[in-house]
């Protein structure tokens, strides 16, 4: 099969759309939110909401609203409606909607070169720095991609059927209506972007209007699915200007975006901070080569008990000596006072006091395979509290873990074990 060129954006072993949400969330730097809504196509559990254990990582309320859109690659687009009308409604103040995909391919296909894995989270509040001045929407039934709930990779009628039937149509459908709402006409608007089934296809309609097409990403990240269309939202958000967003998946959902003071994005810097890797690595971040074998069996009960430890990350300061130590226990570690103390929330970031390589175990607990070693690392948390923790990010390049090197925290699958995921957090280098 002929390369398509360019990059694609690959998720760790132990990233998937859950914990690439709260990654992108933890980037925007707010901590409270109303509500959350999370849009995806390859959500871990499919009965089970993947909002709730977001809202838990971020240490949000427990009255916190939860929402997954899920099943179309128009779900973010569709979650940015809804967050609008509940903003809107006044019973929210500040919504928080997370996109993420890492849609299942095989190898050898034409969509393990047009997948890209990633996340993108928005605040949609009421008095923020862009405004949805309006949005229409198009809905246009087709064959085109899909997955049934047993499946484990993408599946397609014609990939040309999307392309000449459904998406410059679609578009056009939920444009036409939006302009005339908003007496608006195509010179009103400054930039255009909408997600495409294939980036031949969004230049094509761009050049059909005679505008100048904007980044597509499709060299460096790919089709981020579920998450392309509030990607490109992210890349125009340091421009003022108004804008047209799109997000097509069998019809389109259509905004217009008036932007008046550029709203900071990372967008850039997570791209130059990405981590080239070889097809090798590729293949065992997706699961295709390596058995992972787990010897033992995690107690649930235990894991849900402790909920506020490990997905919270909340350890214990005492109340005699002022220790910090985690995990939170019913004695001080230091000077041993027995039930005096406070639960604190932990530290980010912090730096290595010691770790290892074990060629014996592999990433995750799981049994060794002898090319694959587990890192682990006990870590001295900025604000107090000494941590055992693995090392995420390496695989077999360790270069940079050594004894003082600073680390931060992130968000990742544990292991999956007795037919559960076990979510909670790591370190890694920092990106």
């Amino acid at each position: 099969m002929p390369s398509l060129g360019g990059e694609r954006t690959v998720a760790h072993w132990d990233e998937d759309s859950l914990t690439m949400a709260v990654e992108a969330a933890r980037g925007l730097g707010v901590e409270e939110f109303d509500a959350v809504i999370f849009a995806s196509t390859s959500p871990p559990f499919k009965i089970k909401q993947c909002a709730s254990i977001i809202a838990s990582a971020l240490d949000l309320s427990g009255n916190t609203f939860t929402m997954d859109v899920t099943d179309s690659f128009r779900a973010a687009t569709n979650a940015l409606i809804t967050a609008n009308e509940m903003v809107d409604s006044g019973r929210f103040s500040r919504v928080l909607v997370v996109a993420a995909d890492r849609i299942p391919v095989k190898p050898a296909t034409i969509y393990e070169q047009l997948y890209g894995d990633a996340a993108v989270a928005i605040a949609v509040e009421k008095d923020g720095d862009a405004k949805i001045l309006g949005y229409s929407t198009a809905t246009k039934p087709l064959p085109g991609t899909w997955m049934r709930s047993d499946d484990d990779t993408v599946k397609d009628f014609d990939m040309r059927l999307d392309a000449r039937y459904g998406y410059a149509e679609s578009v056009q459908q939920a444009v036409m209506p939006l302009f005339a709402k908003l007496n608006l006409s195509p010179a009103d608007v400054d930039r255009i972007v909408a997600s495409a089934p294939d980036p031949k296809s969004y230049v094509g309609l761009l050049k059909a209007v005679g505008v100048k097409a904007e980044e597509f990403y499709f060299s460096s990240i790919g089709i981020a699915g579920a998450a392309h269309p509030l990607l490109l939202l992210a890349s125009q958000l340091e421009r003022p200007g108004r804008i047209l967003l799109g997000g097509y998946g069998e019809g389109a959902d259509v905004f217009a975006i008036q932007i008046d003071d550029a709203i900071e994005s990372n967008l850039g810097e997570m791209l130059e901070s990405g981590k080239k890797i070889g097809y090798a690595d590729y293949l065992f971040n997706r699961g295709f080569v390596g058995v992972k074998e787990a010897p033992d069996r995690p107690s649930l009960t235990k894991y849900w008990r402790d909920e506020k430890s490990i997905i919270r990350f909340y350890g214990m300061k005492c109340r005699n000596c002022g220790a910090v130590s985690y995990p939170i226990s019913r004695c001080c570690v230091e000077c041993g006072a027995k039930d005096s103390y406070e639960e604190v929330k932990l530290g980010d970031k912090g730096r290595i006091y010691t770790y290892t390589i074990d060629y014996l175990i592999m990433p995750g607990n799981y049994t060794g395979d002898g090319i694959h070693p587990h890192c682990v690392a006990v870590v001295d948390l900025e604000g107090g509290g000494r941590v055992f923790f693995e090392v995420t990010d390496v695989l077999r390049d360790f270069e940079g873990v050594e004894c003082d090197a600073e680390v931060e925290r992130t968000f990742r699958l544990l292991f999956e074990k007795a037919d559960f995921r076990y979510y909670g957090w790591k370190v890694r280098l920092p990106r």
